[in-house]
């Protein structure tokens, strides 16, 4: 029993940044001004997330790519809400 609770306790606790901040990843989404939420994908470094305000994702994607350098590049995830 113990365990259990000890197992659903770690559980929630992973859960629940991630439901503190929902990501809108329509295609309506991609057009709209805000915070975009991107996966730098990176070759000879570490992968890494970043997040960019933009009036679209591309506007934010440019700015993610400049910022990140020629080896690495940002897929977007979506809308921070």
């Amino acid at each position: 029993m113990k365990k259990t609770v000890s197992a659903l306790a770690v559980a929630a606790m992973f859960a629940l940044p991630n439901a503190a901040i929902a990501l809108n990843s329509s295609f309506d989404a991609m057009s709209q001004a805000g915070n975009h939420k991107f996966y730098v994908w990176c070759a000879g470094k570490e992968d890494y997330t970043a997040t960019q305000a933009g009036d679209n994702s591309k506007a934010a994607q440019a700015a993610v790519a400049s910022k990140a350098g020629s080896k690495c590049w940002p897929v977007w995830q979506g809308l921070e809400n």
